[in-house]
């Protein structure tokens, strides 16, 4: 005899009931994994390495327009001759966050306040990203004499640029003494570089260092390491 009509619906339904089920489960896993990955992906750009692309000449002949360049982060600390990203705003965008401060009677803006503030900030403050090299190191002194580059009363040895090295901005006097916790930061392409030279830029701070080229990975004709 066969199954009534009645059970056999009922294990229709639950056989149906388990797909959903599996189905349902099938589609949180994707989720969940995807939901990780990216939370991966997101701390290593953010803490341990990144992928950026130079814009412009200021590092040529080293570097040229549209190379990509893998930058390390994780325990990246400053030294003399490195190419490193760095973010132009950063001092300007630390005095607005100071004014805002000020606004709301506080000493500082704590991490989320600033956070919530990104919103209403100028666009000119946003992050940009510069490509330069370090050229001398905090207490540091650099002086321009007839072309030349010194630090500490040294000729600097540049073997990746041999042209000559001038002031680009009159309010900029030498010789000049790096500040603490700041690199002084020039651009291989000495003539067409807007870097610590300039007062609008000036001195670097640490903290508005992203990190350190370490390869370039395009061109695939030029791939290497960045010196």
């Amino acid at each position: 005899m066969g199954e009534p009509e009645e059970k056999k619906d009922d294990l229709k339904e639950t056989a149906q009931g388990k797909k959903k089920v599996s189905l349902a489960k099938e589609i949180w896993e994707w989720v969940y994994t995807l939901a990780i990955a990216v939370a991966i992906a997101l701390l290593i750009k953010g803490f341990i390495f990144d992928i950026v692309r130079v814009d412009g000449s200021s590092m040529f002949p080293t570097l040229v327009d549209n190379d990509r360049l893998i930058v390390t982060k994780l325990g990246y600390t400053p030294e003399q001759g490195d190419i490193i990203i760095l973010d132009s705003e950063y001092k300007n965008r630390e005095e607005y966050y100071d004014e805002l401060a000020e606004e709301k009677g506080k000493d500082e803006l704590s991490v989320i306040d600033k956070l919530l503030a990104q919103s209403d900030m100028p666009s000119d403050l946003q992050k940009k990203y510069y490509v330069k090299r370090i050229i001398a190191m905090p207490g540091q002194t650099v002086d321009l004499v007839d072309g030349k580059v010194y630090v500490d009363g040294e000729l600097l040895d540049e073997p990746y640029y041999d042209g000559t090295t001038y002031s680009i901005d009159t309010t900029v006097e030498y010789p000049i003494t790096v500040d603490e916790d700041c690199v002084f930061v020039m651009g291989d392409n000495r003539a067409h570089s807007k870097d610590s030279r300039s007062s609008e830029l000036g001195q670097v701070p640490f903290k508005a260092i992203l990190g350190k080229s370490q390869i370039r990975i395009w061109p695939l004709t030029d791939i290497g390491v960045t010196r």
